[in-house]
């Protein structure tokens, strides 16, 4: 069911009628008689969806992808951010030395980047990014993965396969002058080129075959089947060189079509799967197999059509929450500790201090956790702060304040301000030597159900003994 937010407005405004005439409200009369036969029952909640404008602190991401249970989105200077369907939380990172990102595609689970220096490939498990040297003289454009082949496309219509040993570069008898939209169809890797056609690269063979083709926007491929978007529609090649009618919308490159009566898959164009957003996006990317969440970008910003409340859109803390990472084989200046076993978001950036119980058995309790631990944590949206005991402070002006807290089994996590815990607190505040929670408790003060007010209740964790680094 799609419901859209001025249609949800009008419902719950008829709603707010029903229930004022519907429980007589003006009507106070002593002689007033119910009805207590009639017993009304909830039969179901059904989804609300929706397109909701995401809380960006920055100018909209420069890529964005997404594979098939992580969204990523890359920002100018490092900044990653991932969106996870399997927990519904958003992790942020920042990656030094990644500059004039190139394009973005996912591996695996993995985001991939090209630059003009190499092929960048990040795993947020151990929070690294590992490089692969592009051959030499080699001026990539764009690249596709595709079921784990890599292919990276040159200015001259070169195209690089990445093999075991490396890349290996398949070039074409004369200069080609290449349009983009690097496709694997088969054994062919296929781009447009300017001026009109295609090209098809064979690499068991290293066989070059060019087509006719018509001019378009765009070169998608689904099911090994070819698209080209056009002003016109939607062309489907039937067969070399040939090419017929196949839809109208506009075509992007994931295979998503933009209809006037929503969104579609090029392979199945009658089928909405989503409304369609207030504005024409530069991008319109889903999880794969055409799934929710879908997200559309333009230069304004970013929304995302998800059921309501599944994604988190205000995103003001990711700035204060990201992890520094590096690139395999460098140091990040002032990072503490090591981050052999240590989860992704226990790492701190440069300009710590820490203050943490010199009573505890761990000589620095922030950098020795073990898989073990970490495997066993919970969702803290489901964890009382009466359960947690404070264990150590990481005051942090650049990577954000931090509080290590434990649970009754030893198992430890991580606080931010602004983190969420269960009935319906969260952390205000930490200092030097205290975390502050409040937990927003709703009273009903009216008899009839009719007012209600929120008290605040404060909580604070404390040190027992300080230390520091």
């Amino acid at each position: 069911m799609s419901i859209s937010k001025g249609t949800l407005t009008a419902l719950l405004i008829t709603a707010g009628v029903f229930i004022i005439s519907g429980c007589n409200s003006a009507d106070d009369s002593a002689d007033m008689t119910y009805n207590t036969d009639i017993a009304v029952t909830v039969v179901s909640h059904p989804d609300v969806h929706g397109w909701i404008e995401l809380t960006l602190s920055e100018s909209p991401p420069l890529f964005t992808d997404a594979g098939v249970s992580s969204t990523w989105l890359l920002f100018e200077g490092g900044n990653l951010l991932e969106f996870s369907i399997s927990d519904t939380k958003w992790k942020a990172y920042f990656i030094e030395g990644i500059t004039d990102v190139l394009d973005l595609d996912i591996l695996g689970e993995n985001p991939v980047f090209l630059t003009e220096n190499g092929f960048f490939e990040f795993s947020a498990f151990d929070c690294e990014t590992t490089l692969e040297a592009l051959p030499e003289g080699f001026r990539p454009v764009e690249f596709d993965i595709q079921d784990g082949n890599v292919a990276i496309l040159d200015e001259t219509g070169a195209v690089a396969i990445r093999n075991e040993s490396g890349f290996e570069v398949f070039s074409p008898d004369q200069q080609l002058e290449p349009a983009g939209d690097l496709q694997l169809i088969g054994q062919d890797w296929i781009f447009r080129l300017q001026g009109g056609g295609i090209a098809l690269l064979d690499p068991s063979v290293g066989l070059w075959q060019f087509e006719d083709a018509p001019d378009g926007y765009v070169l998608a491929a689904s099911q090994s089947i070819l698209y080209i978007g056009s002003n016109d529609g939607i062309s489907v090649r039937t067969g070399a060189g040939e090419w017929s009618f196949h839809s109208s919308g506009h075509l992007y490159s994931d295979g998503l079509v933009l209809k006037e009566k929503g969104i579609s898959s090029v392979t199945s164009p009658d089928e909405i799967l989503a409304e369609s957003p207030s504005f024409t996006p530069s991008e319109l990317i889903s999880l794969d197999y055409f799934r929710e969440p879908f997200w559309a970008v333009d230069n304004q910003g970013m929304t995302v059509f998800a059921e309501l409340g599944s994604v988190k859109t205000n995103l003001p803390y990711y700035e204060a929450e990201r992890v520094f990472c590096s690139l395999a084989g460098q140091n990040t200046e002032g990072m503490q500790g090591s981050t052999e076993s240590v989860g992704d978001m226990i790492l701190a950036g440069s300009g710590t201090f820490r203050i943490y119980e010199s009573v505890s058995i761990r000589p620095d309790p922030f950098t020795e956790f073990s898989d073990e631990g970490r495997d066993a944590r919970r969702d803290l949206g489901g964890i009382s702060i009466e359960e947690l005991r404070l264990v150590g402070i990481t005051l942090d002006p650049i990577g954000g304040d931090q509080a290590l807290v434990e649970d009754g089994n030893g198992v430890p996590y991580i606080l931010y301000e602004g983190t969420d815990l269960a009935y319906n607190s969260h952390v205000a505040e930490i200092t030097s030597n205290e975390v502050i929670v409040i937990q927003d408790v709703i009273i009903t003060y009216s008899a009839r159900g009719g007012g209600e007010t929120t008290i605040p209740t404060i909580y604070s964790l404390r040190l027992h003994e300080e230390g520091g680094l």
